[in-house]
């Protein structure tokens, strides 16, 4: 029962009392008073009596018509005449009850009146006495009326007093309202504070609330701030700030595997020539000076987007990657030049570059551009060679994309590829879904990698993600599995998608609901958080599960994971390349599942290849992996 309710039945119960205790006071009281009044009018009409039929004693007639005339009133319920020897001369009697009060009510209180009683003279001598006796009905009346008001008054105070109880329940109802909301959110991992009420007893509360999340979210700040140090000290170098060897290698495996990146691209490799000797001629201070201007030459095309990725590799290479450019030597020439204007010196840099595909192995691709970096280290002079290699594309003008896109979401020409996420136990945690569009002409299915920059183009990543939605239905309404659908942010902040996305999950079962999951991608964590912490919380309500894909290539965002309902995080393959090998790695993994664990939030690796890191990847404590291993695992089930 709540408390509204359990006050208003005290007042239900108080009022009840309070009328009982004043019933059987006020009516006893009254009861008192009414028998004290009809004894004085008994008393005063008998002496008035008595007295007007001295003086008619002797005559009969007139005694009787006296008596009759004061009866017939209906004030009295008896009037006795008795001569000197206590003989009944007169006597009338009025048997009538109340016609209003019930029976029960004068069995409850009776009403006992005394009779009055005087003497009859005539003259000196006694000529009789008279008994009088008031009627009780009356009183009767008077004391059930005034029961009767007592009972409405009394109703009347207890439905005000609970009007007033219902209008300081309302004042008060929003901030525990607010205290509830709070609790509640606690319990879904996420940390809010909320205004103290004015209330004394309320406001400690609150206060007592606010504080303990005011320190859960210091000791997740701690831990974040603990997480981002450590990913500067294993990932970055001290001296430029850039991504290290180990760190670009496995952002490169991502560009390289990942069907649903574009897979084709630029590798430039930069190389300070003889550091050693400028390092003598400069000085140390000077030197360190010169990598961090390169560094930031490149560095000022690491927030342009997934693709591009700046590095140093060692002491004196630098590497670049850059998604698919349409006049790759105008932007190397442009690239040189800026750096050539960073020292006087002649010949102190060179770059060797080569395009890429999606699916060669990365040795291949290295020692490509690591040939083509000789050739320009032989020129002589500040040089940029581009290594010969053929890349099979597929290449089409912008409005081909637009017409085949538009007409593959009317007549819903995508499919789903499925790609499994396992426990460790080889079960299928997920199957993510990602859509694939037929080639015109061909058996070929694009990857999403190839057509998603051109939906990204033309406002059309909304439609294609609501494709893959009802694709994952499908999949949901004939299978028991949970499936999993990327999305992009842009479709987030869409709110014609959120209205259709909010009508195909109402018209879904809550258990398939359930089994949906939708992956966000990591590098808008920071970038719209607001709409991914609003949209979560929306998904939270159905019941889906929302997640972060490629999760830490902003590892500064991890500081207000708490304030996002996420049901899990997919660790970017960045950080699983050689994880078994790589020990500091493995650190801020730890503490990065740490984190995930006291938060609820499960942790999944991407890229997983090889047994060693399945194997250490568990000893690390996460929930799940998926790449190229799970195949093996699943074909071994």
């Amino acid at each position: 029962m709540s408390l509204i309710r359990q006050v208003l039945f005290l007042i239900i119960i108080s009022t009840l009392l309070a009328f009982m205790v004043s019933l059987i006071v006020s009516t006893l009281s009254a009861r008192d008073y009414l028998q004290q009044q009809l004894f004085t009018q008994s008393s005063d009409n008998a002496s008035s009596l008595a007295l007007s039929l001295s003086q008619q004693a002797e005559d009969p007639a007139m005694v009787e018509l006296m008596t009759s005339a004061l009866f017939d009133s209906g004030h009295f319920e008896l009037i006795r005449f008795r001569d000197p020897h206590k003989k009944i001369i007169i006597e009338l009697k009025n048997k009538e009850l109340p016609s209003n009060v019930p029976n029960w009510f004068m069995q409850l209180f009776p009403i006992d009146v005394a009779s009055g009683q005087a003497l009859v003279s005539k003259g000196w001598q006694q000529a009789g006495a008279v008994e009088v006796r008031a009627h009780s009905k009356f009183a009767y009346e008077s004391l059930w009326s005034g029961v009767v008001k007592l009972f409405f008054w009394i109703i009347g105070g207890g439905v005000l007093v609970a009007l007033l109880v219902w209008v300081l329940f309302n004042r008060v109802r929003q901030p525990i309202q607010q205290m509830i909301a709070q609790a509640e959110a606690i319990s879904e991992r996420r940390f809010i504070t909320i205004a103290e009420p004015p209330y004394i007893e309320l406001r400690r509360v609150v206060g007592a609330m606010n504080s303990m999340v005011v320190r859960i979210k210091q000791m997740f700040d701690e831990q974040s701030e603990r997480i981002d140090q450590l990913h500067q000290d294993v990932n970055r170098d001290k001296v430029t700030g850039l991504v290290n060897r180990a760190f670009f290698m496995g952002r490169l495996s991502g560009l390289l595997n990942d069907e649903d990146r574009s897979g084709h691209g630029f590798l430039l490799m930069l190389r300070l020539k003889d550091l050693a000797e400028i390092n003598q001629n400069l000085g140390r201070q000077a030197t360190d000076q010169l990598l961090s201007q390169i560094a930031t030459c490149l560095a000022r095309w690491d927030d342009q987007g997934e693709e591009w990725v700046a590095a140093r590799l060692n002491g004196c290479d630098f590497a670049l990657t850059t998604p698919a450019l349409e006049q790759p030597a105008e932007f190397v020439a442009q690239l040189l030049a800026s750096l050539a204007e960073l020292s006087s010196m002649e010949d102190f840099i060179h770059i060797g570059y080569s395009e890429f595909n999606q699916g060669e192995s990365i040795g291949a691709l290295l020692a490509r551009t690591d040939a083509a970096l000789a050739q320009a280290e032989n020129q002589g002079v500040i040089s940029a060679v581009a290594a010969e290699v053929n890349v099979a594309l597929v290449s089409h003008p912008n409005t081909y994309w637009r017409t085949c896109l538009q007409q593959a979401v009317q007549s819903q020409q995508f499919v789903a590829a499925q790609y499994p996420v396992l426990d460790w136990q080889g079960r299928v945690i997920h199957q993510e879904l990602m859509l694939r569009l037929p080639e015109a002409g061909s058996d070929r299915l694009l990857s999403a990698g190839v057509f998603m920059p051109f939906a990204k183009r033309f406002g059309l990543t909304a439609e294609l993600d609501l494709a893959a939605i009802r694709l994952a239905v499908k999949e949901l309404q004939q299978h028991s599995a949970n499936y999993a659908v990327n999305l992009d942010i842009e479709s987030l902040s869409h709110l014609p998608f959120r209205a259709e996305l909010v009508k195909i999950l109402q018209g879904l079962s809550s258990e398939v609901r359930a089994r949906l999951w939708f992956d966000i991608n990591g590098n808008s964590f920071t970038q719209e958080f607001e709409t991914l912490a609003t949209f979560a919380a929306e998904m939270n309500q159905f019941n889906v599960k929302v997640g972060i894909e490629h999760f830490g290539r902003a590892v500064s965002s991890m500081l207000r994971l708490y304030d996002l309902p996420l049901a899990y995080l997919k660790i970017d393959g960045s950080y699983i390349l050689d994880i078994d090998q790589h020990t500091g790695n493995q650190r801020l993994l730890k503490e990065v599942v740490r984190m995930a664990d006291s938060l609820g939030i499960l942790t999944i690796a991407e890229q997983v290849r090889t047994e060693a890191e399945w194997q250490k990847l568990q000893e690390l404590g996460l929930g799940g992996v998926t790449g190229l291993i799970t195949k093996d695992k699943i074909s071994k089930i």
